[in-house]
């Protein structure tokens, strides 16, 4: 048995759920919720809970740094404010790259799944 073989039975054994990938994912929503399923999905919670805890930081240093009475507080809340929203830019950079590898991945089986079916037309023609 061939490795094209192998490859060809693995993916129609492989056909069923990878005939879902054919639904097109359109919008931010379904993308972003697409994140909270596979194998990183406790991670991804994790991911957000900490992300809306630096959004509550951000909030709350900002007011604070706007209230401030002195130059010294003024600077420290500052500081706190620019490392919080930091870390909220670098959560929400995670959840984009995280999106765009799902986005990458279902494309690949969707070529996968067409050079399956031109393969198997091609012997069929043959």
């Amino acid at each position: 048995m061939s490795i094209d073989e192998k490859i060809r039975r693995e993916l129609q054994q492989q056909s069923g759920p990878v005939e879902d990938l054919k639904a097109e994912e359109t919008g931010l929503f379904p993308m972003l919720f697409r994140v909270f399923t596979g194998g990183l999905a406790r991670w991804a919670g994790f991911a957000m809970a900490l992300t809306l805890v630096a959004f509550g930081l951000t909030l709350w240093t900002g007011y604070a740094f706007f209230t401030a009475a002195s130059v010294d507080e003024r600077v420290f809340w500052g500081v706190l404010v620019l490392a919080a929203f930091h870390a909220l830019s670098m959560f929400k950079l995670w959840f984009f790259m995280e999106m765009n590898r799902h986005s990458v991945t279902r494309e690949v089986k969707r070529v996968e799944i067409a050079l399956a079916r031109l393969d198997e037309q091609g012997r069929e023609r043959s």
